[in-house]
């Protein structure tokens, strides 16, 4: 069963690579529902993506993805949220060694973004080239992958102006590690799961922690080899870099009344 995973990668690495090799490039769009979770807050959407997976002659990989979600906003988390939020994802990689037909070794560069989300992800970009260790079993497949790159996130300025929080106060960024652990598990001929933990951390402490589940199934409705896709994904985030004084005082409040925001989505992935 052929997987598009909703982690893979947007559109403008992989163009000009399909006009030279349009014939190993797969093109793929989506269409889904989305609940978008941030502690008692559910924000509920619509969304739309598109998918390319490309291989070149020389076997060097491209997957992008890029997400627009539409949110009904009506739980008011930031009373000035604009409804319309972006979710990206750019990958470059080929094999570097295979020790047999189930281990190997990839070299992978993995660019991430996200804008404007409901719970105050103003901006966030990650650049990360990294190694990955493969296990590709007739059912059962896992990946290990390390990185180190850039980490960046700024905080949307609304709701931490109520906390005391100004211009300058807002982003986070540097050089940091990424570390991720990925299972596959084939539980049919037509149904595929996926687990997936990752983290980024700087020198000193963690910046980020996200935990991924994926179920996919080969539905065929459409009869063109379509799929539908539950992903969740769990995102946990450091708020003390931002502090601007001890986080053990009595005063100290995080630049966010959250840490963390959790995005469910179902969604119908159609080749093109």
């Amino acid at each position: 069963m052929k997987k598009f995973s909703a982690a893979i990668i947007s559109t403008t690495l992989c163009i000009p690579f399909a006009v030279v090799a349009e014939e190993q490039t797969q093109w793929h769009y989506s269409l889904g529902g989305h609940d978008f979770a941030v502690q008692d807050s559910h924000t509920l959407g619509v969304n739309v993506s598109l998918l390319i997976d490309h291989k070149t002659q020389n076997n060097i990989s491209f997957a992008a993805l890029i997400d627009a979600y539409v949110d009904v906003d009506v739980d008011k988390l930031d009373p000035d949220h604009i409804p319309l939020w972006f979710k990206s994802d750019y990958s470059i990689g080929s094999e570097l060694y295979r020790l047999s037909s189930e281990y190997s070794f990839d070299w992978q560069f993995d660019l991430q973004g996200k804008r404007n989300t409901v719970s105050s992800v103003e901006k966030q970009i990650k650049v990360f080239p990294g190694i990955a260790a493969n296990f590709e079993g007739q059912q059962l497949q896992a990946q290990l992958k390390v990185g180190a790159g850039y980490y960046s996130l700024e905080i949307d300025d609304d709701v931490p102006r109520t906390r005391g929080y100004d211009r300058g106060d807002f982003g986070n960024d540097g050089f940091a590690y990424s570390f991720m652990g990925r299972l596959g598990v084939d539980l049919t001929d037509k149904l595929h799961m996926q687990v997936a933990v990752q983290t980024w951390q700087d020198s000193e402490q963690w910046l980020e922690n996200q935990y991924r589940l994926e179920l996919i199934y080969q539905t065929d409705f459409l009869g063109f080899g379509d799929q539908l896709v539950l992903y969740t994904e769990h995102t946990q985030y450091n708020l003390d870099n931002y502090a601007k004084m001890d986080v053990n005082s009595t005063g100290y409040l995080p630049i966010l009344p959250w840490d963390n925001d959790t995005l469910v989505r179902l969604s119908l992935i159609i080749p093109w």
